[in-house]
């Protein structure tokens, strides 16, 4: 293949370390040259400083050293490993600038991947080749494409390409595309560094926002460029009203949060060509070229609006004084133009502040400023004591230590008759703190109560979100009476505690006389309150998510002992325990709805005593009666009178409210959990109670759900068992009713000897299939009316090898195996299949072999007639301690009386309870 080179001199590349020394001297001349050459380019292309002149120059300058068709230069944003196009010079150049590349996408992607350079004479074969969007997909090229390497980090890739069929590149302009992407690279981040500061040094760290030196240049050139087009230019400036109030309020930290949302604000706000800037402070300023003063003014009031709409943190909303100047019709010169802008904003403030001005000749007037030297000194000293409040404030978690701490702290600061400090609980105000004296009748002691949002002055100030000064209370037409207290003359001022938007209390002081409160008072009373709120609200947030964890970890104890509860009774004696400790109810109660009456009758009861618990269970409610239990799926609180209409038992209405829920559980059938809640709690079962009534509900009904599948299961399985040892008795007339009769005497006696309910269950099945192993017995053996041979016998004692192996896949009959196994061993260890002895044998295996024992020997049989039962019994004595457990034996012969008939009995699920 023909490689097209059009190389200059200067393009030569050095010849290798050594060579020169051992040629003449024209050699080592040319290798000096060279060298001179290639450094000149390099000076050529790193004294470029402007980014985009840079690229140019790097394209113009590498077409010189190495002809090529076309060129890509990618900048690199490693954060993102994605390479931005910045410059193509290619008839395909608008698709390669629209399309960003991925690290590792492409062979660009892979030389800013890996940081190595390629050279490829068939790109368009290279697997690693990726088509750009838009670009023939088959075109033949060759190509270098090197990473641009600075200070370790990449900072882009230039790739060269030429086309054609015989197109290539050689190894030495591979190896001078290397060292030019050297310098490439280094002129790169010194530009991008260049930009990068330059870029800092006209912004306001603080906003992002251009800061005063660059709004003094925008605001220079686009006056210039008015003047010479004829055109105008529009200032707006504007500054936030109060903004001190605000750093004193809620600390300089929040001052800044306020100043970056605006700033976002305002971007919003403009268009694109219009240059935001902070002068300083709470001032800013926006330059709008090609604009006039309307156009100034339609921004204003956008960005008004936006203001209205914007909660800036715990400062809540803001508002902000504008003025407008236009250029050069007000003024020809930057500073000018900026002193009309501002005179119209300074106005603003003074005419009452948010709101915008345009600057004419009579906006000349200036805010009122404070010359009262004693009043300042007093409110340093004020404000110096609150940020030591605030300090001390934000250190405590419960919000009754804030509200004592805010009224102690006040004493210091005025001198009042009483000090109220209320928090906000829904629709209600609550008090949490108190300090000083209420004027009550009889000299008796008066305790604040609750109030409603809106009622009272307390209540006005909630509503309104403003101090209320009231110069005499018994003048003011929503003051309300204290109930308890006489009427007096007394000055009150109260202030809302507001985070944000929001109300979360109120601080209300009061002295004896009239008009005792000035502007300096309500002033401090609100810088106090706003620490306040901040404390109460971090108490509130704290309170709330200490409770949350304790009321998750509750419900998940909950869960964990409904699983661990064995059968439904024990489900539902658990729900009404823990239900009761949970919610510290004096009583709760579970209903069930009958699923034969349909009425809801109670299943569980706890806190009920003697006649009262009696009372509680003998009840029933008509479905039609309980209705309004149906409708609901939430929980929902009875007070005492709806209680005393739905069970209509005057005995019974002690005055308690009920906190009702509601259990929806499969198949429509109704149940629900009641807990009682006394009188004096009804305003604390608050909607986080609520809450936790419904989560204890929901695990109540998976429990209650598990329960009875549970219980489903265990009746279809035993009754599969029975159907089984039915299916072997069918084979023997004369022991149609042996496996019943076992199963049931057994139970008694191991309960007699005290075994728990799991173990009755165990001792349940393995009478049930004690001789199920017969089942692989010949009929001739078992049904053989005289004695068995050795042979025979040997045979018969395998069944209960046999019935072990029938069981064994059946996980859920794992604990009976052994005790099916050891039916037929005997305690002095003459039995089989094992020849165990004594203790080595399951207790329900020896109950099983007396059981089976004494009803052998009391029933007729092919081979012998049956005996009496008092020589049975006389057999279980004499062999007690060698066939039989001693134990065992005199438990059973304990029994007397309805065990010994062979009557078949009903058989009865050991779990189920009588």
């Amino acid at each position: 293949m023909r490689c097209v080179r059009q190389l200059t001199a200067a393009t030569n590349t050095p010849f290798p370390e050594g060579r020169a020394a051992t040629n003449g001297n024209g050699v080592h001349r040319e290798l000096v040259d060279s060298y001179r050459r290639l450094a000149d380019v390099f000076h050529h292309v790193l004294s470029e400083q402007s980014l985009d002149t840079l690229l140019d120059r790097i394209a113009d300058t590498l077409s010189d050293l190495i002809p090529y068709d076309t060129l890509s230069i990618f900048q690199a944003d490693e954060a993102e490993t994605v390479l931005v196009p910045v410059l193509a010079r290619d008839r395909w150049a608008d698709e390669i600038l629209r399309n960003r590349i991925a690290f590792g996408a492409g062979l660009a992607g892979w030389a800013a991947e890996h940081r190595e350079p390629v050279l490829t004479n068939h790109a368009h074969l290279d697997p690693r080749m990726m088509v750009v969007p838009g670009t023939p997909p088959d075109e033949k090229e060759a190509l270098i494409t090197v990473p641009l390497i600075a200070r370790e980090s990449v900072k882009g890739v230039l790739s060269i390409y030429r086309l054609g069929d015989d197109a290539c590149f050689d190894e030495e302009e591979f190896e001078l595309a290397k060292r030019f992407g050297d310098a490439a690279a280094l002129a790169l981040d010194n530009a991008q560094t260049r930009a990068r500061l330059e870029l800092q040094a006209q912004t306001d760290s603080l906003t992002a926002l251009y800061n005063h030196r660059y709004f003094h240049e925008a605001l220079r050139a686009e006056l210039t460029r008015a003047s010479r087009n004829r055109d105008s230019v529009a200032l707006l400036m504007l500054d936030i009203d109060d903004f001190k109030k605000v750093n004193d309020i809620y600390g300089h930290g929040v001052g800044d949060q306020v100043l970056r949302e605006l700033a976002e604000q305002m971007k919003a706000a403009v268009r694109g060509s219009d240059v935001v800037c902070r002068l300083g402070g709470e001032e800013f300023g926006v330059v709008m070229g090609s604009c006039g003063s309307r156009d100034a003014v339609g921004l204003a009031r956008r960005l008004l609006e936006r203001l209205t709409e914007t909660e800036f943190g715990p400062a809540g909303k803001i508002t902000v004084s504008i003025g407008v100047a236009q250029g050069p019709t007000n003024a020809s010169n930057p500073r000018e133009l900026i002193a009309c802008a501002e005179a119209a904003m300074m106005t603003a403030k003074a005419r009452g502040k948010d709101r915008i001005i345009l600057f004419d000749e009579s906006t000349d007037e200036r805010p009122d400023s404070p010359i009262d030297v004693t009043r300042d000194v007093r409110s340093i000293a004020h404000l110096k004591m609150l940020q030591s409040l605030a300090g001390r404030l934000n250190r405590l978690n419960d919000v009754r230590e804030i509200g004592t701490a805010i009224a102690d702290e006040l004493r210091a600061l005025i001198d009042y008759h009483n000090c109220r400090v209320s928090i906000i609980d829904g629709d209600e105000i609550v008090p949490i703190a108190f300090r000083g004296v209420l004027s009550s009748r009889g000299g008796e002691e008066v305790q604040l109560p609750r109030t409603k949002v809106g009622e009272g002055i307390t209540g006005h100030a909630a509503v309104e979100r403003r101090p209320l000064l009231i110069g005499n209370a018994l003048d003011c037409d929503y003051a309300v009476l204290i109930p308890g207290t006489e009427p007096i003359e007394e000055s009150l001022l109260a202030v809302p505690l507001c985070y944000g938007s929001r109300v979360t209390g109120v601080i209300v002081i009061s002295k004896l006389g009239r008009d005792q409160f000035d502007e300096d008072d309500i002033r401090l009373l609100e810088v106090l309150g706003s620490h306040a709120a901040v404390a109460l609200e971090n108490a509130r947030l704290y309170e709330s998510q200490r409770r949350e964890a304790e009321h998750l970890k509750e419900l998940l104890e909950f869960s964990r002992e409904l699983a661990t509860a064995e059968g439904l009774p024990d489900v539902l004696r658990r729900i009404v325990e823990l239900s009761a400790t949970i919610l510290n109810a004096p009583s709760t109660s579970v209903w069930l709805q009958d699923t034969l009456t349909h009425e809801l009758v109670p299943a569980a009861v706890w806190g009920f005593e003697g006649a009262r618990r009696d009372d509680i269970l003998a009840l029933s409610f008509d479905p039609a009666d309980v209705q309004m239990i149906a409708d609901n799926d939430e929980p929902f609180v009875l007070d005492h009178e709806e209680a005393a209409a739905i069970h209509g038992a005057p005995e019974l209405d002690d005055g308690m409210s009920f906190a009702v829920a509601p259990v929806k559980l499969d198949g429509g059938r109704l149940c629900c959990i009641v807990a009682a809640i006394p009188v004096e709690d009804v305003n604390d079962f608050d909607e986080e109670k609520i809450g936790l009534l419904a989560g204890l509900a929901h695990q109540a009904k998976l429990a209650i759900t598990n329960a009875g599948s549970f219980e489903s299961l265990e009746t279809t399985f035993v009754s599969t068992v029975e159907a089984l040892a039915n299916a072997l008795e069918a084979n023997d007339e004369y022991t149609s009713s042996h496996t019943r009769w076992i199963t049931d005497t057994a139970l008694k006696v191991g309960a007699a000897l005290g075994l728990d309910s799991r173990a009755l269950k165990q001792l349940e099945l393995g009478a049930l299939f004690h001789d199920i192993g017969k089942i692989g017995i010949p009929a001739s053996i078992l049904l053989k009316p005289g004695p068995l041979t050795p042979e025979e016998r040997m045979i018969m004692e395998q069944h209960p090898e046999l019935g072990e192996k029938i069981l064994a896949p059946i996980d859920r009959l794992a604990e009976v195996r052994s005790i099916v196994r050891s039916c037929h061993e005997h305690y002095d260890g003459r039995g089989y299949p094992d020849g165990k002895a004594g203790e080595e044998i399951p207790l329900e295996s020896r109950i099983i072999l007396v059981c089976d024992a004494f009803h052998a020997m009391t029933t007729d049989r092919p081979y012998r007639k049956r005996l009496s039962v008092e020589e049975a019994c006389r057999r279980l004595r004499e062999a007690a301690g060698t066939q039989f457990d001693p134990e065992v034996v005199g438990g059973f012969l304990k029994l007397r009386g309805e065990p010994w008939s062979t009557v078949a009995t009903r058989r009865r699920l050991a779990s189920t309870p009588s």
